[in-house]
């Protein structure tokens, strides 16, 4: 990653224009991100695999927490808390991003370790099933298996869903799958940079094209790989048109630089017209799950104390 970061300095000599109030580190991180999805569609899913493990570095919130790995309702999760033990009455779990087919507990770690800190509670991520390997609905299934036990294990804890990306779409739909179910419901909801309409092919998916890291290729493809010829527009994985107002309290963040920002919008505004009590927080010009770069992106350390005050805040 440092390799990287030198690597796309020197282009940014080159070609220094930016997103109007972005920072120049802001487009260094995004730009540097941006080539690494591009060589893994290169390389293929293996290397893409291995180094999104490896992307996230090092963040002082790391050396206070301690975790380990369990496997709860037959799917294997990294449990996370801090070094002197989980004294709040908060329990996070949460769904990683990376498109349904790459990304990891692991990749997460940094935001893991400041959610487990910050709200002085346990985080259980879940290393859900990948496709292709693993064609929908496998990953929504232990998703929901995992929840489902957690709310039975710890029904005295206020229980928050929450994830990234694909992983944001997982946290929607795990906590509409509770509602309908008999198992607890959680207390609220968390989304970062959802991936809500996978079929979007217009507005920001366009215009940010350039602002962000995400490659519309590897989008594409990564969502064939997870539906296989099945319903792309499945109320599981595209909630455009579903029905939303058994979600809980709900907080989302975006940047405004995304190619997922207008259909993020669009899907918040459906939400509260059906009664959801939600709050959108945007950054301006920020990337993709910028959240990912607290060691170094203000905006990003600013996002995950807000994220965990929404949490205590239950």
């Amino acid at each position: 990653m440092i390799f990287s970061l030198l690597k796309y300095s020197i282009s940014m000599v080159g070609s220094a224009s930016r997103m109007p109030g972005r920072s120049w580190l802001t487009e260094l991180v995004a730009r540097t991100t941006r080539g690494l999805f591009i060589k893994g569609q290169q390389k293929g899913l293996s290397w893409l695999r291995a180094t999104v493990d490896k992307a996230s570095g090092y963040h002082p919130a790391l050396s206070k927490v301690s975790h380990h790995t369990r496997a709860l309702a037959g799917v294997p999760c990294m449990l996370v808390s801090p070094k002197s033990g989980a004294t709040s009455d908060k329990v996070i779990v949460y769904f990683h991003g990376g498109g349904y087919v790459a990304g990891s507990p692991k990749g997460h770690r940094t935001i893991l370790a400041q959610l487990a800190l910050e709200t002085k509670g346990l985080v259980v991520a879940v290393d859900y099933s990948l496709a292709p390997e693993h064609p929908f609905p496998a990953a929504q299934n232990d998703c929901f298996a995992v929840a489902a036990l957690v709310l039975k294990t710890y029904e005295d804890k206020k229980v928050t869903l929450a994830g990234d990306s694909a992983g944001g779409a997982l946290a929607i739909t795990t906590a509409l799958q509770l509602a309908d179910s008999d198992s607890a419901q959680v207390d609220n909801l968390v989304l970062i940079s959802p991936w809500v309409d996978p079929t979007a092919n217009s507005g920001t998916m366009i215009t940010n094209e350039k602002n962000d890291f995400l490659v519309g290729e590897f989008l594409i493809h990564s969502f064939e790989q997870l539906m296989q010829g099945q319903d792309q527009t499945n109320p599981q994985v595209n909630f455009l048109d579903a029905p939303l107002s058994q979600l809980p309290k709900t907080l989302v963040q975006c940047g405004s630089g995304e190619i997922f920002y207008d259909q993020i919008v669009e899907f918040c505004d459906r939400a509260k017209a059906q009664g959801v009590d939600l709050e959108l927080q945007s950054y301006r010009a920020q990337f993709h799950v910028f959240q990912l770069f607290s060691a170094i992106l203000k905006d990003a350390e600013d996002a995950l104390a807000r994220i965990a005050k929404f949490i205590s805040q239950a």
